[in-house]
């Protein structure tokens, strides 16, 4: 039982995005409401669980697909050759999980697509992108605002109008039916409690709290969410939260850097996709040092490092990641091409 394949299930059956952890906590901005809608799309036409399964994880793959697919166009827009998206793409995809209980790949695809669209196109395309990625998935604003404010305040405002009143409904629906106008999603409290206290670890392997204080892990926690309801309880939890760091100052520092390690260098225990996730953050400071003079390439790493910083405060997995991963692999592409190019030609005794 994970929360955004619950919500899609509650969905399907009920028409409501409600009880992220399996009891009758109500209407819910647990998750966002993207990959719901699209997950009870698919349990309501396919019905049976073996081929909501299948139909599940082919789309994730296609999903993924698209994603790798669209690097060497990218790569071609930056450096005037695809040749470095290929080899991108390549990591990426040795990267990437299909985790169909999860928008992972969604997520990572529309902000692939709406970075592009910011970097490149006129302000309403770059913000109808921009809305569906932040309706996916909200932590992709920061990357987002560094690549839009790189092209003038007047076309980032306009590029965030035009996001904002895509995701208006949904604001709306929170503030109607949770009583708040949650942006996107209400669970920074919940997230911040979990990754902040005497059992946290850095990372998601190794945070004890998450099975004894996390409602989707614990019953009883889940049975105060459904007492308080998930505005209150999100509100108690950001406030014990707060008094943590406060009273904890040298222990939530050493969390915080154990995170941004972490980050960009895997711990082993997230399993073989660790091993792509190094060599891409290497050879994404390589190909960023190579490139340091190509504005674009900059703005790529400043969005990377951008989308990120939430992770300085919150426990950190794969998952979280992988959605602003494209960034690495296209830096590290390009790094590995120019390096081949390079010891080709030292090989052959021929100038580039």
């Amino acid at each position: 039982p994970y929360e955004a394949s619950t919500v899609a299930a509650n969905l399907a059956a009920t028409g409501e995005l409600r009880d992220p952890f399996g009891v009758a906590s109500g209407p819910t901005a647990h998750v966002s409401p993207v990959y719901p809608f699209l997950l009870a799309l698919l349990i309501r036409v396919f019905r049976q669980p073996d081929l909501v399964i299948y139909a599940a994880v082919l789309f994730n793959a296609c999903l993924l697909g698209l994603a790798v697919a669209l690097l060497p166009n990218l790569s071609d827009a930056v450096f005037h050759d695809a040749r470095p998206g290929v080899a991108g793409g390549i990591l990426l995809a040795l990267s990437g999980r299909l985790m169909p209980q999860w928008e992972v790949a969604l997520s990572a695809l529309l902000l692939l697509a709406a970075a592009s669209a910011v970097l490149f196109r006129t302000a309403s395309a770059g913000g109808l992108f921009t809305g569906f990625s932040l309706l996916t998935n909200p932590v992709s604003l920061p990357a987002l605002a560094v690549l839009a404010w790189s092209r003038g305040a007047r076309y980032a405002v306009a590029v965030f109008a035009f996001a904002i009143a895509l995701c208006a409904p949904w604001l709306i629906r929170n503030w109607m039916v949770l009583g708040a106008p949650y942006f996107i999603r209400d669970n920074f409290g919940l997230e911040l409690h979990i990754s902040n206290n005497d059992q946290a670890g850095p990372d998601l392997a190794s945070n004890q709290a998450l099975w004894t204080l996390h409602p989707n892990q614990s019953r009883e926690q889940a049975a105060v969410v459904t007492s308080m309801g998930e505005v209150p309880y999100n509100r108690a939890r950001l406030a014990e939260a707060v008094e943590w760091i406060r009273a904890h100052p040298a222990r939530f520092l050493r969390l915080s850097t154990a995170r941004v390690f972490y980050y960009w260098f895997p711990p082993l225990q997230e399993g073989w996709t660790a091993y792509p996730v190094w060599l891409m953050t290497a050879l994404a400071a390589i190909g960023t040092w190579i490139a340091r003079r190509q504005r674009t390439v900059l703005l790529i790493a400043a969005a990377a490092v951008a989308y990120s910083l939430p992770f300085v405060v919150i426990q950190t997995v794969g998952r979280y990641r992988f959605p602003s991963l494209w960034m690495s692999a296209l830096l590290a592409g390009y790094a590995a091409h120019t390096l081949y190019l390079r010891g080709r030609s030292i090989l052959t005794g021929r100038d580039l």
